[in-house]
């Protein structure tokens, strides 16, 4: 098997190409990044270059007859970049890679959208469910996804894979759940509002577990809503890291408000050397829930091998959650 993934130096993408190469047959896989892969391996090459850029026919004389296209490169971490950003690379970026698919007559595509292309609340959101993305990161997803839906239906034969994650964790992360454990762990975390905040959420290695599946196995849906099917309010998600991880932590509500007006001044001391990650908009997104539900998943049988707390358990493994 022939693979062409994009982003395959990123968190996601390292975890993935550890796991292709466990599986049994030759796999071949050249990665298209902005930085060289971590791994050493006989069957991996990369090739850095920008996805943003319309001139990738550097790509074109590497190689050919491609099985699929894995495309996670994106820019997500939100906030942290301008507006236009996030368009130019995951809408401009995936129209790019759409038309290098096209010369390498690449016939299938698994793409890595998010969660965020349906606006924030206190729904349960299927497949079925209206997108209305209220942020740059999510207009730009679903925007790729519409460029995607253009590209299956344009030819014969092609097949298109859209996975809209929750928030993805594990092993180098260092993101929303890295910086969960490190406030429990000083003994302090704020619940903003509420404590029945729903975040919806996915084990890194649950995640290519079921990019494989999709890989491997004949799937009727083109889009699927994954995380973990259980429901996780912030109060449960921060309770379970507790008992995993033998953790005490004082964890009171405080008003939204007055979180805003902290957060404000946060910022206003990062402008004056006084480094720290605390934004308005990280609290927002604490406060208003991001619920969805895998129902295409299940009804196609995929069976999730972890749940919160065993992939927290298994997560407690590695080194840079031990710090």
């Amino acid at each position: 098997m022939k693979i062409l993934i994009t982003g395959g130096s990123g968190f996601i993408g390292t975890h993935l190409i550890k796991s292709l190469f466990s599986l049994k047959g030759e796999i071949s896989i050249l990665n298209v990044d902005l930085n060289n892969s971590p791994i050493l391996h006989p069957h991996l090459k990369t090739v850095i270059t920008d996805i943003r850029s319309n001139n990738l026919h550097n790509i074109l004389a590497e190689s050919s007859d491609f099985d699929q296209c894995i495309h996670l490169a994106a820019i997500c971490k939100e906030p942290g970049y301008e507006w236009k950003e996030y368009f130019e690379t995951n809408h401009v970026g995936t129209k790019n890679i759409i038309s290098l698919c096209d010369k390498l007559n690449i016939p299938k595509i698994i793409f890595t959208s998010t969660m965020m292309v349906y606006k924030a609340g206190e729904e349960q959101k299927t497949e079925l469910s209206q997108t209305d993305p209220d942020t740059a990161y999510g207009i730009s997803k679903l925007l790729a996804e519409k460029e995607l839906e253009k590209w299956k239906y344009r030819g014969t034969d092609r097949e298109l894979k859209i996975i809209r994650p929750a928030v993805v964790f594990g092993e180098n992360e260092n993101a929303n759940f890295t910086r969960l454990y490190k406030s429990l762990k000083k003994g302090f975390f704020p619940y903003v509002g509420k404590k029945t905040t729903i975040k919806s959420n996915i084990y890194v290695h649950e995640l290519n577990s079921f990019i494989i599946f999709l890989m491997t196995k004949p799937t009727k849906s083109n889009i699927y809503n994954f995380g973990f099917p259980e429901l996780s309010s912030i109060n449960h998600i921060t309770s379970t890291f507790n008992e995993v991880f033998g953790i005490k932590a004082f964890r009171p509500t405080i008003p939204l408000r007055i979180m805003i007006l902290l957060a404000h001044f946060f910022q206003l001391l990062n402008r004056f050397g006084f480094k720290n990650s605390i934004h308005p908009r990280r609290i927002e997104k604490l406060y208003y829930s991001t619920d969805i539900y895998p129902k295409a998943a299940l009804d196609e049988g995929y069976q999730f091998k972890f749940n919160l707390s065993s992939a927290l358990e298994d997560w407690k493994k590695s080194d840079d959650i031990n710090m």
